[in-house]
């Protein structure tokens, strides 16, 4: 059995599993508090060993405020790449406007995908482990 564990913070949570996986589900918006409890997790899996990140945006949105709060305090040091699912238009332009936020801040070099289900980003995340990390 994998070495899991679990958050719960307001409507969303978060989910670790060994060796290096993240695995977020976001539903209704993702306020300020959200951003903070996602920045503690993200810092705690993340200071050991560069994690890849599914976040699963179908069901959710994100205040202004909350993703300021992501760009300005989020270390791609954390994370080996990170895979959105479940965004339709919507929620995918409002994905690539934070990660472009982050690519113009200089703060950020990690790979970011989108894929249709948690099984697609399993299969892509097996493919970018079996390449070396970015230096």
């Amino acid at each position: 059995m994998q070495n899991h564990r679990e958050w719960v913070f307001g409507t969303h949570r978060a989910y670790f599993e060994e060796p290096d996986l993240l695995v977020m589900k976001f539903v209704g918006p993702a306020k300020l508090e959200d951003s903070r409890k996602v920045l503690e997790i993200c810092e705690a899996v993340g200071t050991k060993q560069p994690v890849f990140v599914i976040s699963d945006v179908s069901s959710a949105t994100i205040e202004k405020d909350a993703r300021e709060l992501l760009v300005q305090h989020a270390k791609s040091e954390w994370f080996r790449g990170h895979i959105y699912l479940g965004t339709g238009p919507l929620q995918r332009a409002g994905a690539k406007a934070l990660m472009l936020a982050l690519y113009f801040t200089g703060k950020w070099t990690v790979d970011v995908d989108f894929a249709e289900s948690e099984r697609a980003a399993r299969e892509l995340i097996a493919k970018k482990r079996a390449q070396p990390p970015k230096a």
